[in-house]
């Protein structure tokens, strides 16, 4: 489904190029901003959560490195202002160092292992994305942003390195769905009449309890991205 969805989404700049091929000359010269983009994107993130108490005093909660990928859609209002969206695949979680983990279930033996969390999400930013500049451009995006959790994974490493998953009751029952504020800055650069490369530092802050106790998600995104530019210049 995912290789589908990024297939089409790199075919369909050449169909919409060809299509408007036809009309490009009727166009009239104006700021040279077109009214829509569309494009994928991808890259890392960096993420924890808010409202977390470890389980001991020797027990820290630590950032995990994730990642995130998808598609990009832009409606130019005008040549400063546009609204901005991502629809994204992210990956976000958490580790808690030494904290105690039973491996044993018939001896009950335990153990101190460090516990790492992914909540994997389907994640919909939507921000007023503020843009300074021509070719090179400067923006700030601010807005909501609205997930859906897919995937709900515990786990620790062995002494092999094998990653060994954990279903502790304290590390289940996760919201199915998430929403909070996106932030940040970003530069865009022409790449030619139709191509553009983006760049964007984004931070997500949960606003919804994805666990009881206050828990909420946070999130540092380095978001990498290539748009394809059409519709009638304004």
């Amino acid at each position: 489904m995912i290789k589908k969805i990024v297939l089409i989404l790199i075919t369909l700049p050449f169909s919409i190029l060809g299509q408007e091929e036809s009309v490009d000359n009727s166009v009239v010269p104006g700021s040279g901003q077109y009214r829509w983009e569309i494009g994928i994107n991808g890259g890392v993130n960096i993420t924890n959560v808010s409202g977390l108490i470890p389980d001991s005093s020797n027990s820290k909660i630590e950032n995990n490195i994730g990642r995130l990928y998808g598609a990009t859609v832009v409606y130019h209002m005008n040549k400063f202002f546009a609204i901005k969206t991502d629809i994204d695949f992210e990956s976000k979680g958490w580790t808690i160092t030494n904290t105690e983990v039973v491996t044993d279930p018939v001896t009950g033996v335990s153990s101190k292992e460090d516990i790492i969390q992914n909540l994997n999400y389907f994640d919909i930013p939507a921000f007023l994305h503020v843009g300074f500049g021509n070719k090179l451009k400067f923006d700030f995006n601010f807005g909501p942003y609205f997930a859906f959790l897919l995937e709900d994974q515990a786990s620790y490493k062995n002494a092999a390195g094998e990653m060994i998953p954990v279903t502790r009751d304290d590390l289940t029952g996760f919201s199915s769905t998430d929403f909070g504020i996106t932030y940040g800055a970003g530069i865009d650069l022409a790449l030619g009449k139709r191509f553009s490369f983006g760049f964007d530092f984004l931070y997500e802050q949960g606003l919804k309890s994805i666990k009881e106790g206050g828990v909420k998600n946070t999130s540092l995104d380095f978001d990498f991205g290539i748009n394809f530019l059409f519709g009638e210049k304004k």
